[in-house]
C-alpha cells in the first residue's frame, strides 16, 4: 500500500505537517497539498500499523494530540472528528500498539503517559486514562508484540517500564531485579525497540 511509501514530518516551527512519497531510489516528492495544518508546534508524529491515521503530538502549549485519516491513494492527510484531542501537558513523543488499538502519549511537564483508544473504523481518540512516569518523560516505545511499554525519562535518567493489559491497553509497572524504573545515561530523550520506531 501506499502508506509503505511515505514519510510525514512535524514541522515545529511552522505548525504543519509535511508528507512525502518515497522514490525507489529514497527521493522524496512532496505530497498534493502538504503541508498539512491542524497542529500547534507538533513534537511527533506517528502512523498507525495499518497505514489509515497519523497521530501528532502538540507540544506548544497547545497539550494534545491531532488525528488524521490518511488518503489511501494519494496519502494526503484529513483531520479526523473532533481532533486534537487532550492529552497532559507538554506532549512529547508518540506511539500506537501494534494491534492499532491504543495510542500512547509521554507528557513531559505533567510526567505521565496518555493512553487513549483508537476507533479503527474513524481513528477517533476516546477514553483517555493516565499512568505515572518518572521526571520529564520524552520517549516512548513498545516491544514489536505488544506486551510492553517503554518510556525514556529525561529528567530522572532512568527508563520506565509496563505491561500492557490485552484488551484494554491499561499499563502496569513491570516488576524487575534492578527496580523499576531502570538507571540510563543523562538525560535519557528517545527510546526504539526492534521493529518498532
Amino acid at each position: 500500500g501506499i502508506s509503505s511509501r511515505i514519510a510525514y514530518v512535524a514541522n515545529s516551527g511552522s505548525n504543519n505537517v509535511s508528507g512525502y512519497t518515497i522514490a525507489t531510489t529514497g527521493a522524496l516528492t512532496t505530497i498534493g497539498g502538504s503541508p498539512f495544518s491542524g497542529v500547534t508546534a507538533p513534537s511527533a508524529v506517528t502512523v498507525s500499523a495499518n497505514g489509515s491515521f497519523v497521530y501528532v503530538t502538540n507540544h506548544g502549549g497547545a497539550n494534545s494530540v491531532s488525528a488524521f485519516t490518511v488518503n489511501s491513494t494519494t496519502g494526503a492527510l484529513t483531520p479526523v472528528a473532533g481532533s486534537p484531542f487532550a492529552a497532559g501537558t507538554t506532549p512529547n513523543a508518540v506511539t500506537v500498539s501494534p494491534n492499532g488499538n491504543f495510542l500512547y502519549v509521554t507528557n513531559g511537564s505533567s510526567d505521565n503517559v496518555s493512553m487513549f483508544t483508537i476507533d479503527g473504523a474513524t481513528g477517533v481518540l476516546t477514553s483517555p486514562a493516565t499512568i505515572a512516569a518518572d521526571t520529564s518523560p520524552s520517549g516512548v516505545s513498545i516491544d514489536p508484540n505488544g506486551l510492553f511499554l517503554y518510556v525514556a525519562n529525561g529528567g530522572s535518567n532512568n527508563v520506565s517500564a509496563y505491561t500492557i493489559t490485552a484488551g484494554t491497553g491499561a499499563l502496569t509497572p513491570v516488576s524487575g531485579a534492578l527496580g523499576n524504573p531502570f538507571s540510563a545515561g543523562t538525560t535519557p530523550s528517545g527510546i526504539a525497540t526492534p521493529g518498532r520506531p
